[in-house]
């Protein structure tokens, strides 16, 4: 059966994040709140009420935590920003993955062809046609290279991101987890959130919007595949960090003093 204490340290762990240090000053914390108990009960208080006051006596677990070491939190906020660059190069991998499946389906013209009314001079277009010759035109050879310098560079950033997410992993297992505190694992999600779904709707919106367009004005559909693959994907990363977002905020709802659900 939990008390004021466990749910106090419960609090604080929810703001510290994991790693040794966390670990450390959560013992540190358990022992220095078990021991004021102690005093408290032999001056004839309640085992209930004494938890209550020594936890009321210590201070609020957020102001507990924001006063940790600035050099644990820099390490926590530099270990957060990893994991969030990490899986953002990620995710512009699997855009890369998409916009290949929509050139290999709708062609390179559909991915990344010029808009409507771009033309290249001779010296451009021998070029292009140099890299594609089976192309058959200078626009078709341009949107064959447009297309593969967008999969290739966002492949590419795929790969790095799971490099970096695999060192990580790696420093992670190695030196243990570095703590993140709750206010900026808050902040990191939210700006996650933000960032994907505001990339997802401008992308995802532009590239609906010129298929619309072109089909009003009875043009050819040509280079909105990568916004339509790129804000595709935003969107879905967008709302996984919503959801997760959500899922973080309803954790720390609880107050010291409200009874956990092992209590109930």
């Amino acid at each position: 059966m939990t008390d004021a204490i466990d749910r106090y340290v419960e609090q604080l762990a929810d703001r510290l994040g994991a790693g040794r240090d966390a670990w450390r000053l959560l013992a540190e914390t358990d022992e220095h709140l078990r021991d004021a108990q102690a005093v408290l009960q032999g001056q004839g208080m309640d085992p209930g009420d004494a938890a209550e006051a020594a936890v009321r006596r210590f201070g609020d677990p957020a102001a507990v935590a924001k006063a940790g070491s600035p050099r644990r939190r820099a390490v926590g906020l530099l270990s957060g920003g990893w994991l969030v660059v990490s899986l953002g190069l990620v995710v512009i991998g699997l855009s890369g993955l998409v916009s290949w499946a929509l050139e290999a389906i709708f062609g390179p013209a559909f991915l990344a062809g010029d808009p409507n009314g771009v033309t290249y001079t001779a010296a451009r277009c021998g070029d292009f046609l140099g890299f594609f010759p089976q192309a058959g035109s200078c626009a078709a050879a341009a949107a064959m290279h447009h297309s593969d310098e967008i999969v290739s560079e966002r492949l590419a950033a795929g790969v790095l991101g799971l490099v970096l997410l695999a060192a990580w992993l790696l420093v992670r297992r190695l030196r243990g987890a570095s703590p993140i505190a709750r206010e900026d694992r808050r902040m990191l999600l939210i700006a996650s959130a933000v960032a994907f779904l505001g990339v997802g709707l401008v992308g995802f919106g532009w590239g609906a919007l010129s298929v619309v367009l072109d089909l009003v004005r009875g043009l050819a559909v040509a280079g909105v595949g990568v916004r339509l693959s790129d804000g595709a994907i935003a969107l879905v990363a967008g709302v996984v960090a919503l959801i997760l977002l959500a899922r973080f905020l309803r954790r720390g709802v609880a107050t010291p003093s409200s009874p956990s659900p092992a209590a109930a």
